[in-house]
């Protein structure tokens, strides 16, 4: 075996992710004694439902393809995959993560939310589990030496790229309307200072618990706060900052109801980029499309094309909608971590686990390309491409509308 082993490791080097123009997708079920366990959390239902859901079905097809490519190289282990659903609920997080634990899992995908992650961390970091996010994005959780790795890098380029957008827009006020949780107080205070530095003034936030459904007190609250700002301003310089879940649905479909609202442009973020629940609620996307809604969400790498092109197109093919990009973030992610596993043996201890995880991701090139991660633990590479929702002969569907090169610190925006 340890043979077998030494020719995979190499075999990483040159390694590209194995074709994604298969179109079936069997269920994967263990036969072999010896398994690669690899435990995931995955919102597949609450607010985070969109994302998890094709995730789901990104890890399924990692897995048939996983297990062909060891399969080919005369690996007999097999993939155990092992998918949970935490209901994007932090407690239930902590609750399957503890589960693994006792079934002998030690390396995870997911959680979906930095709230999520937060959750978990202290449990991963004191009993030797890597966990690894395809999603969590918050500034506050890029600490080195931890357990946490991350697929995308942190917030801090969502809010540059966010920040670029508004300045180019002429925006000079916002007021933001956000998710209370980790993620959303860290992207505001990212995007804050980004926007203060540039000249333009933020508005002391309006805050809704996870979980809210009923917004109509804090949306008749906006309402009066904008309606002030347009007083001092006109109505292309008054935006507001929606930092939200699939809940962004209930705010849009709410918030045509209210005059000075509706004469602002509206601005969103990652973890609404792309989301469903939008259009599955024709006033909510129809409110989204009237009033802009740009969201950034992770880009991917044009030098991918060649490999997430096809991964996307067999996803909506059994998915019946097109994922976001943390479920092409998953996918690799799992290709990292079961590579690892064949360079370190089954059970290797967590330091000898996790420099191997680093050093794989340092030399694969995946559907999302680069995978190499910096001091922090998170994805060392990331450009921002921005989505909103447009009507065609088809309904209402998120486009590609600009795209944010962090080097240049440049938006391209694209033709409709």
């Amino acid at each position: 075996m340890n043979q077998k082993l030494q020719i995979l490791f190499s075999a990483i080097l040159v390694f590209l992710v194995v074709s994604c123009s298969k179109k079936e997708n069997p269920r994967y079920t263990p036969v072999n004694s010896k398994e690669i366990r690899i435990g995931a959390l995955l919102s597949l239902s609450g607010s985070g439902f969109s994302t998890g859901q094709a995730t789901q079905v990104s890890l399924e097809l990692a897995s048939q393809d996983i297990d062909e490519y060891l399969a080919s190289v005369g690996i007999t282990e097999n993939l155990s995959l092992d998918i949970v659903d935490t209901k994007t609920d932090t407690a239930e997080a902590l609750k399957q993560l503890k589960i693994f634990y006792e079934k002998g899992i030690r390396l995870v995908i997911g959680p979906y939310s930095s709230a999520e992650l937060l959750a978990v961390k202290n449990f991963a970091d004191t009993h030797g589990m890597v966990i690894v996010s395809p999603s969590s994005v918050a500034v506050s959780l890029a600490i080195p030496n931890d357990n946490i790795f991350r697929f995308v890098s942190s917030d801090l380029i969502q809010g540059e790229a966010m920040n670029k957008m508004l300045t180019d827009d002429k925006i000079k006020v916002i007021v933001p309307f956000i998710r209370d949780d980790l993620w959303g107080n860290d992207l505001l205070n990212v995007t804050r200072e980004n926007f203060i530095k540039c000249g333009g003034a933020v508005l002391p936030p309006l805050k809704y618990e996870t979980g809210t459904t009923d917004f109509s007190v804090l949306l008749s609250r906006l309402d009066t706060l904008v309606g002030a700002e347009l007083g001092h301003h006109n109505a292309n310089e008054v935006a507001v900052y929606m930092l939200s879940f699939a809940e962004g649905s209930g705010v849009l479909r709410e918030a045509n109801k209210y005059l000075h609202l509706n004469n602002v442009y509206w601005y969103g973020g990652s973890a609404f980029a792309g989301n469903t629940s939008v259009q599955n609620d024709t006033n909510a996307a129809l409110f989204a499309y009237t009033h802009g809604l740009p969201c950034p969400i992770y880009g991917l790498d044009d030098a991918a094309k060649d490999k997430w092109l096809p991964l996307k197109d067999r996803i909506q093919a059994q998915l019946g909608r097109m994922p976001d990009v943390y479920a092409l973030t998953a996918y690799d992610a799992l290709w990292v971590s079961v590579l690892t596993y064949t360079t370190t043996g089954l059970s290797p201890d967590i330091a000898l686990l996790k420099s191997a995880f680093v050093r794989v991701s340092e030399n694969f090139f995946g559907a999302t390309g680069n995978t190499r991660l910096d001091d922090n633990g998170d994805r060392a590479i990331g450009n921002y491409d921005f989505w909103a929702v447009k009507h065609d002969t088809t309904g209402y569907n998120w486009k590609l509308v600009a795209k944010y090169n962090s080097s240049a610190g440049t938006i391209i925006r694209l033709p409709e």
